[in-house]
């Protein structure tokens, strides 16, 4: 037991010097090497924890996506459509916000499609959604709309940082909930009555506290 909580916690230091070295430099100019060197550690043990700086990234993804759900949740907010539109909001917000984090979300969209990083996170809440709206699509159509989701996304912030959009950050997260609306087939009533929703959850809600890197 002793051995597992000094992992966890040489496991936390990690994403701790990880995600500070990762707003300071971006993800391209940091190395794994340096983030070792940050936590005091050689290479090799960082490796059995992180083989990569993409396990890196999930991981962070992972705690940012967990504790804004959990936030909402404990808002008692518990419908998965809202709970999915208030996630939208708060994640976009806190990413396009900041330019350090903005920098970092920005290389990831380039370097590599957010389906490899997120749909593992991402599969249970859809599932819920679809549930919800009392839709069972086949294994394969499933697929099919996670893929559509996020290389519709993917597309729509590449254009956006590349300035060929010009968004602002409200109409941006508009057009991304439309979209999966439209995917999922939720009737245009119930998409105005959730972007109403969470308009109003957003002005009412201090979030500042939850972080995406620092």
């Amino acid at each position: 037991m002793a051995i597992k909580r000094k992992g966890n916690l040489t496991k936390e230091k990690i994403l701790h010097f990880a995600k500070n070295a990762f707003y300071q430099n971006g993800y391209h100019a940091t190395q794994l090497k340096s983030i070792a060197a940050l936590a005091d550690l050689s290479l090799g043990n960082l490796n059995y924890y992180f083989k990569k700086k993409d396990d890196l990234v999930e991981e962070i993804y992972r705690q940012f996506f967990t504790d804004i759900y959990h936030f909402i949740k404990k808002s008692a907010v518990i419908d998965p459509l809202e709970q999915f539109c208030l996630f939208q909001f708060m994640v976009y917000t806190i990413v396009l916000t900041d330019e350090h984090n903005k920098r970092f979300y920005c290389e990831i969209i380039q370097d590599k499609s957010n389906y490899r990083v997120m749909h593992g996170l991402m599969r249970e809440k859809y599932h819920e959604m679809l549930d919800a709206l009392g839709h069972s699509p086949e294994h394969l159509d499933f697929e099919i709309i996670l893929l559509a989701e996020f290389g519709t996304r993917r597309e729509i912030f590449l254009n956006f940082f590349a300035g060929d959009l010009h968004l602002t950050l409200d109409q941006l997260v508009y057009y991304l909930i439309r979209n999966t609306c439209k995917n999922l087939e939720v009737p245009p009533s119930v998409f105005e009555n959730l972007m109403t929703f969470s308009h109003h959850f957003i002005a009412e809600k201090d979030f500042s506290h939850l972080k995406f890197l620092a």
